[in-house]
This record gives structure tokens, C-alpha cells and sequence, in this order.
């Protein structure tokens, strides 16, 4: 993927999706670089939980849902985690299809630069890398792909 690309390409995670799936049937180095590169300039959704404090998790359940709502405290959020017998990693997910119903009700979704979530991971001692579209066609990122992909420049408009 060495053109230019806007965002609007990468908007509904198709691009990275079909980059993805052209890896995992050829598995080769070539095919590879792309995911990577389109990764590196995706937004990605996160399953989080969030934290907020009982005085605002009050707010929130008596709100009006037309009524904008501003927190009295800082919220904060947990990525979710997923084990394999690879490790333990952080999900990451190209588009809200991809993500199963009933785990998705678990969760808060949270719409992030895929290099925010890279930085996350790194930071986790636990974590051994990410995963991509953990329930349909999955991909494992491991740390030290996820460290090559922050040192790639982007190819954003």
C-alpha cells in the first residue's frame, strides 16, 4: 500500500478487511505489509468497561436521553482481553459486524486510532499482541508486529 489513501477509504474497515483476508489465504511476507500499513492508518473499535463514579453512573441511569450529560469525575475504561492457547491479547475489530451480539451486550464500544490500541498493548505486560476480528476471520498481531507497524509512516491524504 504504498499510495496515498484517505480516510474515507478506510472508513467501514472493507479495505482492511479485504487486505486481511488476503493474508490469511496466502500467508506470505508480500501480503502481509498491507494489512500492516492499512492497520496503521484504520480506526478500529475496542470492547471496553467503563468506569464511572456512582454519582455519575446516577446521572447516566436518570438521564434523559436527549439531554447531553457532563460527568462530575474522570471515566476511565478496561480494555476486554481475549485468551488463546497463543497468549492473552487485546481485541481490536475493523467494523461492529464483526463483533458477535451477545458479547458485544458486554461491553462498551469504543472507536480508536489502531496506533492508540498498538500503544495500549505495548504497554501490557500481560498482553502478547493483538487480535483482529476475533470472531470471524481472525488475525493475530503479535507485539513485535504491532511495534513495526508504529514505525510505519502513514499514507493517509
Amino acid at each position: 500500500m504504498e499510495q496515498k489513501i484517505s480516510k474515507k477509504a478506510l472508513e467501514n474497515g472493507n479495505l482492511l478487511r479485504h487486505f486481511k483476508h488476503t493474508f490469511l489465504t496466502n500467508q506470505d511476507p508480500q501480503t502481509l505489509m498491507p494489512v500492516l500499513s492499512c492497520l496503521r492508518d484504520s480506526e478500529v473499535i475496542v470492547p471496553v468497561r467503563l468506569k464511572v463514579s456512582d454519582e455519575d453512573a446516577e446521572k447516566i441511569r436518570n438521564a434523559d436521553k436527549s439531554t447531553p450529560i457532563t460527568p462530575s469525575d474522570d471515566i476511565s475504561f478496561t480494555p476486554d482481553l481475549l485468551q488463546s492457547e497463543d497468549g492473552i491479547f487485546l481485541p481490536i475489530f475493523s467494523n461492529r459486524q464483526q463483533i458477535r451480539s451477545e458479547y458485544a451486550q458486554q461491553f462498551s464500544m469504543l472507536t480508536l486510532p489502531a496506533v492508540q490500541c498498538i500503544r495500549m498493548a505495548l504497554r501490557m505486560d500481560t498482553v502478547n499482541g493483538l487480535v483482529l476480528d476475533a470472531f470471524t476471520e481472525a488475525m493475530l498481531i503479535p507485539k513485535e508486529s504491532a511495534e513495526i507497524i508504529l514505525k510505519m509512516k502513514s499514507h493517509l491524504e
